[in-house]
């Protein structure tokens, strides 16, 4: 079979894996697979001695396989998350973010209890998907010092890094880290965008190698 052919049934198989998939991070996700999954498949098959066209077909194949599962798995969590908190679906996975005011008091890092009935609800989510890998994020404005805000930052990380332990949440990976005021996503001059910058983001990756083993959701 010619190479030009079998490039065309690579690329087919990509927009195949990619359509069965029901969001756009999945499609993504599967035909990123594909295109990796077909030149490592060429590259293998140069190596060993046998044709890299065909190689690169079933690279592409077993590519666009574990693309869409990632895919998948990140849908399907984001879909639950959104009904609880503000969720982006990013490059690396999902963004969650939760806002400063209704998580804490002004200053203080304690959970409120509507921050413990937030994060309760999204523990219950995050649990059936084991696979993933957690960053705690804590962000503060730039109102006070900066070393004040470091602290601050951290302190409220840790307190949501342990309340979801307390709650039995177990992932891949959960670890927290507070930046104060050095990433803004708004204009600290104005009381909104301060409002805006105080946060906890939960950056969520995953464990590829354990999608396949665990799954997720119910």
């Amino acid at each position: 079979m010619k190479q030009s052919v079998l490039i065309s049934i690579v690329a087919a198989a990509v927009v195949l894996s990619a359509c069965t998939s029901p969001g756009a991070k999945t499609a993504i996700g599967a035909g990123a697979g594909a295109a990796v999954g077909a030149v490592t498949g060429a590259i293998i098959a140069h190596n060993t001695g046998g044709k890299s066209s065909t190689g690169a077909i079933v690279g592409g194949l077993a590519g666009a396989t574990a693309g869409g599962l990632i895919g998948n798995y990140y849908d399907k969590q984001a879909k639950e998350l959104a009904k609880i908190a503000t969720v982006t679906k990013t490059d690396k996975g999902i963004e969650i973010v939760l806002k400063g005011e209704i998580l804490f008091e002004t200053g203080k890092s304690n959970l409120s209890v509507q921050a413990q009935k937030t994060l309760t609800d999204l523990n219950r989510v995050l649990k059936k998907y084991p696979a993933n890998i957690i960053k705690i994020e804590g962000h503060t404005d730039s109102t006070g010092s900066v070393a004040a805000n470091n602290a601050l930052s951290v302190a409220r990380a840790k307190a949501v890094y342990d309340y979801a332990l307390a709650q039995g949440l177990k992932t891949a990976g959960l670890t927290y880290a507070g930046y104060g005021p050095a990433n803004p996503i708004a204009d600290n001059s104005t009381e909104a965008g301060r409002a805006k910058n105080r946060r906890v983001e939960l950056q969520i990756s995953t464990n590829k190698d354990l999608i396949a083993q665990y799954g997720g959701g119910d």
